[in-house]
Order: C-alpha cells, then structure tokens, then sequence
C-alpha cells in the first residue's frame, strides 16, 4: 500500500498529467454548460437548422449538400440510399432550395423533403439510445404509403457510434455516425462563413469530440500516463465507480488488437481507425493472380483500402465485433458472383441475407467482446478481458478466416470465368 501511494504521489506532481488536466478544462463546451450535450432532441434541433436552406446560417442549401457529398466521397461514391435512392449524376441536377425539414413528424426526429425534386430523406437520430423494436420499418412503411410518387426515398440511421440495426431494415437505411458530421462541420470551417456561424460550429464539433471521447492528444498523452502509472489509476478505479454520460459508459472497449494484427504473420494490415481494424489474409493476397485471371479484380487491385474482400473488428464502446463483408466496389458482377458463392454455406457466413446489399454486405460475423463481458470487466477488477479478446481473435483468425478461404478457393476451381 505505501508503495501505490507513493506512486499516487508521483502521478499527481507528473508535468504531463498537468498538462492533461488543463486539456480537459479545455473541452469546456456551450452545450455541455447548458446541460443538453446529450439530448437527441437537441442535436436533431440543430441538424434542421444546419440542413434548412432558410435558416440563421445564411448558407442556404449549402450543407445539406456537402452531407450528401460527403456521402459520395466516402463511399466509393455509391448511390445513397437503396433501390430508391440516390446517384450522383442525379444529385448534381438538384436545387434543394425548396428543402422542408420537419421535427417528430410521426415520431421520425427528422424529415425532410423536396417536392420539386421528389427527394425525402429520413433521419433517425439516436445519441446513447438504440433502436426501438419495429421502428425503422414503421417509419419506411408511413413513407412509402404516403410518398410513392417521391423518386427518391432515402432511409438514414444516424448515431454517435456505430450501432447494427435490425437485419431486415439494413438493406433499407445507411447506417452513418457522428464522425461523418464531424467531418462535414470541419470541411464547412474552409468555407466562407460568418463569424456567428463559425463560432457555433467549432463549439458543435468540440461537443461530439467530448461525448466521443475523440482527441488524440489527450489520448496519446492518458494512454503514457495509464502505461506508467497503471497501479495508480487502478488503485483510482477500485475505489470509484466507472465514468457515466447520462448513465451509459463513455470509451471504447480496451484491447490490443491492433498490435495482434501487426504481429500476425497470417494476416496483412489494412486500411484502419480508432474504430475500425482491418486486415486482409496472406492466402488471399496470394490467391491475387487467380482471382485477376477469374477477372474478379484487375491487376491494379489495392488489398490495404480496396473493399471488395473486407475483414475487419469493430471496437465501440461496450463490444467487439468481427465482420467479413462484400464491400463497396465498382465492379458489380463481381460482388454478385462472390455473394452467388458465399450464399451457398450459409454456416460459414452467418450473417448472408436473401439479397445482396448495393452498398456493404455481411456475409460472416462473431462476437469477441459481448456487452456483457464488458460490463463485467467495469464492474470486477479481476476479469480478465484481455484474455477473452485473445481467444476470440485466435478463433477468427484460426478458425474461420480459414473457411472463408476455402469457399473463395473453391471459387476459383470452377470454370466459370467473368471474361
């Protein structure tokens, strides 16, 4: 006990933790002063006066369409949206002067519309809440009873992190959190904007980066401090309650999975985020001259970004997740003949729907860290999480991307041919 003392001692009186401190005094936010920072309705308040071409902001449609570009851009520029959804070459035809943004409409927290262009969009916004048990369905089905000669009908799922929504619904909404309108709002900071305006997007932006826990320099710095001073901080959290936003646990589920897919000769490094691990087989990236001659890639294939083959472990902030999908790609037989293959072992991809996704489709899915597990690590000092993240990984990358691989092989020993 004397020894964590005086390393308590030590910590406290460390420069950097410090500096630390007079970063989050830093974060100090309008928002969070009025005490709304997570309140859906308050953020669903401020997307309509972002996107209403009318509103204070003086920037007219201006907003909702680099929403949409952004869209595009991130999204190998996909059509938003499903079968009634939206191209680029029609979103450039759009003057969305005549956008109307209602509030709570049937209970959907926003929807708006353009009757000149036939464009609707639906945007359920959750902050810390999940989906409702038949919501979403009920919301497409108001819009196609009553917007049948709309064009365009866009379902969106927009919440702070990522969230898997009903199965039946996917197909139907795109799925977007608050990185994207993080993004936005420090692209539109570029713009011309008056200092009004300005002022009240980079407190909006410091708001979500708060309640998201996303600045890197405080990370990199508590992330030291925690390696160093680890006994302190546990002595902290053995004596207090873990941190809550509005009774839900802030962060994100801790783990060293990066560093697993780094060190694992089985595996490459793909494209990656804070949330997002990727990473692609070493069979696969052998197998590239076979599936250039199956004329399912060209030879100037890029494995680490390109998504047609996706693998990937979702760490949000009360679960980890794997996830193999058919991604964006713009070769659409090719997507077709992968999901025509995958579709027929359903017991290696557990997760294959009845209908290829036009975006990303999941074909194969397991649970490394349930909310459970997480729960109780919060809760018991002695749980060891890491261990179970260390299995967990070793079963999918052990076991099933082996089968995965094997159906793919089995792909390329047929004569079918794409040319």
């Amino acid at each position: 006990m004397k020894d964590d003392l005086l390393e308590l001692k030590r910590l406290i009186l460390d420069e950097r933790f410090t500096n630390l401190k007079s970063f989050v005094n830093k974060e100090i936010n309008l928002m969070s002063i009025l005490g709304v920072a997570h309140k859906e309705l308050q953020h669903s308040n401020f997307l309509s006066w972002l996107f209403h071409p009318k509103e204070t902001h003086g920037k007219e449609d201006y907003f909702i369409k680099e929403f949409i570009k952004l869209y595009f851009r991130e999204n190998q520029y996909d059509d938003l949206g499903g079968l009634t959804g939206l191209s680029v070459f029609d979103f450039v035809r759009l003057n969305l002067d005549d956008l109307d943004i209602k509030r709570e409409h049937k209970n959907i927290d926003l929807l708006l519309t353009s009757p000149t262009n036939k464009l609707i969009i639906v945007i359920e916004n959750k902050i810390f809440a999940r989906e409702r048990k038949g919501q979403l369905k009920k919301y497409r089905t108001f819009v196609e009873d009553n917007y049948q000669d709309y064009k365009y009908r866009i379902y969106i799922y927009l919440s702070l992190l990522e969230q898997e929504i009903t199965k039946s619904e996917q197909e139907f909404y795109v799925c977007i959190t608050y990185e994207h309108i993080i993004k936005l709002l420090e692209n539109s900071l570029e713009s011309d904007l008056s200092e009004n305006v300005r002022f009240v997007l980079s407190q909006y932006i410091q708001t979500l980066k708060v309640i998201m826990n996303d600045n890197s320099e405080i990370e990199k710095l508590a992330k030291e401090l925690y390696d160093e001073y680890k006994s302190s901080f546990d002595l902290v959290y053995k004596y207090i309650s873990p941190s809550t936003v509005s009774g839900r646990l802030i962060g994100r589920v801790p783990n060293n999975i990066e560093q697993y897919i780094k060190e694992d000769t089985r595996i490459v490094p793909s494209l990656t985020d804070k949330k997002y691990k990727r990473f692609t087989p070493v069979g696969l990236i052998n197998l590239k001259p076979k599936l250039v001659a199956k004329g399912i890639i060209p030879e100037s294939y890029d494995f680490y970004k390109e998504c047609l083959f996706w693998f990937e472990f979702i760490v949000t902030s009360d679960r980890i997740d794997f996830a193999f999908l058919i991604g964006k790609y713009v070769n659409k037989e090719s997507r077709n003949i992968l999901y025509n293959q995958y579709v027929q072992d359903k017991d290696t991809f557990n997760v294959i729907k009845d209908r290829l996704s036009p975006v990303w489709n999941r074909c194969a899915t397991h649970k490394v860290v349930t909310k459970a597990n997480y729960l109780r690590y919060l809760e018991n000092e002695d749980f060891d999480i890491q261990a179970i993240i260390k299995k967990e990984y070793e079963y999918v990358i052990g076991v099933m991307i082996p089968k995965i691989m094997k159906n793919i092989e089995g792909l390329l020993s047929e004569e079918k041919s794409l040319n």
